[in-house]
This record gives C-alpha cells, structure tokens and sequence, in this order.
C-alpha cells in the first residue's frame, strides 16, 4: 500500500505529516522509526498522524523518531495548523493533543502562532551533578541547576554563560534517559544574551539534538521568564532559525514563527 505524505518543517525541526481522519492507515512504531533514518528512510524528528477530535479541528498525534508517542509538539502543530488554513477560509485552528489543546493563527506576514494555557508546573530545580551523581560536568561547563518545565511534555532547562562550550550531543542522551525521569525527558541549554534574546540548544526526547524544538522553545523561555532573566516578550535563537515567544495575557503562551512544505511523496507498507 502506497501511503501520501507531506514532508514539512518549522526552522529545520521537521516532520512527516499523514492524514488518516478515514482511519485507513496502521502505522507500527517499528515502522516510524525505520522511516526517520534520514539515509535509509525519509527522515524526520516527529511523525505526525492527523485524525478526528471530537472538541477541535483535528486531532495530533505525535511519534518521535523512536518511534514512541510524545504528548506535545509546539512546532508541528503550526505546521498542521497552515495545512488546515489553506484548506478553509478561518483565522483560528484548533488542535487537540494527548495533552493539551493548542490554538493556532495565521498572521499576516505568513508566519504561524500558537498559544497555549500554561500547564500545572512546580518548576523543581536540580544540579547536574544530582542528575549524573557527578560534578565534572558541572566543574567544566559552570551550569547553574536545571529547571523542570511541564510543556504538555516533560523538559528541562540549564542556563550557562557560554552554550558553545555545552556538549550536548555527549550530555543530553545521559540526561534524557536517567532514571530520575520516569518518562525521560527532553533537554534544554539556554544562554541569556540579554532580557530580550536567548539562545537555545535543544536534545530532544527520542530525537536527539535538534534544529529547532517548540515546546523546548517554549520551555526555554519561560523557565527564564520565572527566573526573572527575561522579559515578557524574546526573540529564540535556536541551530535552525528563531522564533518569537512571549506572554499574550496571563497564564497563556504565545509562539510564532514561519513553516515550510518541504516536499510530497509516498511511502509503502
């Protein structure tokens, strides 16, 4: 069976997008997984599996790489999101997660925006040495502790003085997989450039070391808005590109960048 798909991405964090809202597919995780290698398979970070919601335009459901589902996807869901509004006239999509319920618009210069409730959060902070019952890293890279962020998934965020220095490739897989996190975790480092700017690099849950990450953007930002490193309004540098998060109105989110349709095709199962 040849399957369609669109092949989408939101500053290089990329995505495989298959509508089964007829429920004509069964997509296995060894499948997913197969079809993210990026040079035996068609490569991506997420795939993306569209289907009916019974409270909002279109469920999402996400598969990391690995092939195991992940409750949110900030950038995929703009990319769903321009899908849906260059099929019908409207200004607002809705999105239903396994975790969450994102509004979406479509601004005027193209871009596309998101804004979330601010999910329940304790903001826990840890050392990294309390995560790797080990300080070296800590000693080289002078992090200060890591914030927990509730995101719709799970994510947390160092900051350090120069994120040049942070191996993350080395780090974040130690870090995403100990057992300190039930579910792992995905991981972010940020350096605050000043109250305005940050730059973000993002090991991603399943992924790996990503261009760009939505909710880790988003995690980013408001793990140093509560630490009063930030203001209310950032521009995110992330490997891939930026995007721009802020605070709409209390309590709310806000996450707008542009998406890119990179190319259609099939695959065979």
């Amino acid at each position: 069976m040849n399957i369609p798909f669109i092949k989408m991405h939101s500053q290089g964090n990329d995505f495989v997008v298959l509508d089964n809202r007829q429920k004509k597919y069964s997509i296995t995780k060894k499948k997913i997984h197969e079809l993210s290698h990026r040079n035996k398979g068609i490569g991506f970070d997420q795939f993306i599996q569209l289907e009916n919601s019974n409270s909002a335009d279109i469920f999402m459901r996400i598969f990391n790489a690995d092939g195991q589902e992940a409750e949110m996807c900030g950038n995929a869901a703009r990319c769903v999101a321009s899908l849906l509004f260059a099929s019908k006239p409207t200004s607002e999509i809705l999105i239903e997660t396994v975790s969450l319920t994102i509004a979406s618009n479509s601004e005027k210069n193209g871009d596309v925006s998101i804004d979330i409730e601010v999910p329940e959060q304790d903001l826990t902070t840890v050392s990294l040495s309390a995560i790797l019952k080990t300080d070296a890293y800590n000693q080289k890279l002078l992090l200060e502790n890591g914030v927990i962020i509730n995101m719709g998934n799970p994510h947390i965020v160092f900051f350090c003085k120069d994120i040049k220095s942070f191996q993350l490739k080395e780090i974040g897989p130690l870090i995403e997989k100990n057992p300190m996190f039930k579910n792992g975790t995905n991981v972010e480092v940020v350096e605050i450039k000043n109250p305005s700017n940050i730059i973000v690099k993002v090991w991603e849950r399943g992924a790996g070391l990503t261009l760009s990450c939505g909710s880790g953007a988003l995690a980013s930002f408001y793990a140093a808005y509560k630490s009063k490193l930030c203001n209310e309004k950032v521009n995110v540098s992330l490997p891939g590109g930026s995007t721009k998060v802020f605070i709409p109105e209390k309590n709310k989110l806000r996450m707008t960048g542009s998406v890119t349709v990179s190319f259609l095709g099939e695959f065979n199962i």
